[in-house]
């Protein structure tokens, strides 16, 4: 497991990376990142993939998690 720091700013709360964890994410000044929770709650986090499969991905699971909702605002 890698610890991270959390650190206040001007424009809210940081996560420091250490080195092993830039490494592992290849980050770089500047770089979004995303992060996901499970079900069970656990946190992953990643370097964003905003290819057009993987934006065509998300909103495919945005739709079916919120279908219900959408069949009854559709009524």
């Amino acid at each position: 497991m890698i610890v991270l720091k959390i650190e206040e700013t001007e424009k809210g709360l940081a996560i420091l990376l250490n080195a092993e964890a830039q490494e592992l994410l290849g980050a770089v000044p500047g770089q979004d990142v995303g992060f996901e929770v499970s079900a069970e709650g656990q946190l992953t986090i990643g370097r964003l993939d905003m290819s057009f499969e993987a934006r065509r991905a998300r909103g495919r699971a945005f739709l079916k998690r919120y279908d219900k909702t959408f069949q009854a605002l559709a009524k």
